[in-house]
């Protein structure tokens, strides 16, 4: 439990560290190089993650029982596995290269086009390797890494997206940054007080302890950190939002914050599945107490889904 906290005060420190870092440090010729901190973090959940994903679900290769059998382990090719860590590797710096040389106003810009080709690239070159490599990969594991890909490559592109919107970035960030947290301790402490008197299991087969009135405390906990975001916009001048509805602001990120909330504690069990269907405990142990990166990010990869598309529909 103390190395989970001193772990959860330095998570803390490092969010608050990226969002100072992207609001104080100003923009030079209309690119945001304070704006970089958030873009490292998510490449470094992109590939860590992509590591920790290849290695829980192993290596596909053809092993030599005692018996003299040969027989072949599931898993990733080893050739695959490098193919996945060189593009996730390779798909937010070229996003943010592609927003250095070229500001982007319109959806479909310089910066997207070079992510979704290095993505596609990455894809198809996993796919060739079964015709190629066929002896160590074949469908299933073309499939494990197609979905590492997806998982960790497409889901936390959408974060650095997030990071360089043209409208209402900076408290996108805020929000995400607050939002994440406040749901886990919200279906945490409403989980412990209430989990007794409300015992239905909300996943029973993937998370046993999570319950039904846990979740509706996430819930409440996301519309609190919509609640704290506003006034950290309405009060101070360090963040600005720009609200394009009749609606007001309090009640407008109290509605962002509803689909983000469940995004959130879905991303945790879809995670807990993945180590169930693993047979593992944590995807990791970079982070003491936590796991490993996936563990610890798995709700924020979820949560950014919901933050941009709603983001976007308030323009």
């Amino acid at each position: 439990m103390k190395k989970r906290f001193i772990t959860g005060v330095c998570y803390v420190i490092v969010m608050v560290g990226l969002l100072v870092m992207k609001l104080l440090i100003p923009e030079v010729n209309g690119t945001e190089y304070g704006a970089l901190g958030v873009d490292v973090l998510f490449l470094a959940i992109s590939v860590i993650g992509a590591f920790e994903f290849t290695r829980a679900v192993g290596e596909r290769k053809r092993v030599t029982g005692e018996d003299g059998n040969t027989h072949v382990t599931e898993g990733i090719s080893n050739a695959q596995r490098w193919v996945v860590l060189v593009t996730c590797a390779l798909m937010i710096p070229a996003f943010v290269i592609g927003k250095l040389v070229k500001s982007d106003d319109g959806l479909i810009g310089l910066s997207l086009i070079l992510l979704l080709a290095i993505g596609s690239v990455g894809a198809m070159v996993v796919a060739s390797l079964t015709v190629f490599d066929h002896e160590r990969s074949d469908l299933k594991s073309t499939a494990y890494a197609e979905f590492c890909l997806l998982y960790c490559g497409g889901l936390a592109s959408v974060g650095p997206n997030i990071n360089h919107m043209v409208t209402n970035s900076d408290v996108a960030i805020l929000f995400m940054f607050v939002l994440v947290p406040f749901v886990d301790a919200g279906a945490f402490f409403v989980g412990k007080l209430f989990g007794k008197l409300v015992p239905l299991k909300l996943a029973p087969h993937t998370s046993p302890n999570k319950t039904v009135i846990g979740a509706v405390g996430g819930l409440l906990g996301g519309v609190l950190a919509a609640v704290v975001t506003w006034i950290i916009c309405e009060y101070t001048t360090a963040v600005d939002f720009y609200n394009y509805t009749n609606l007001p602001d309090v009640v407008v990120l109290m509605l962002i914050a509803i689909p983000t909330a469940i995004m959130s504690q879905l991303g945790d069990l879809f995670e807990s599945a993945i180590k169930r269907g693993c047979g593992i405990k944590d995807m990791g142990k970079l982070l003491p107490g936590h796991g490993g990166v996936l563990d610890r990010f798995d709700s924020m990869l979820f949560a950014t889904v919901a933050i941009v598309v709603c983001f976007m529909v308030i323009r």
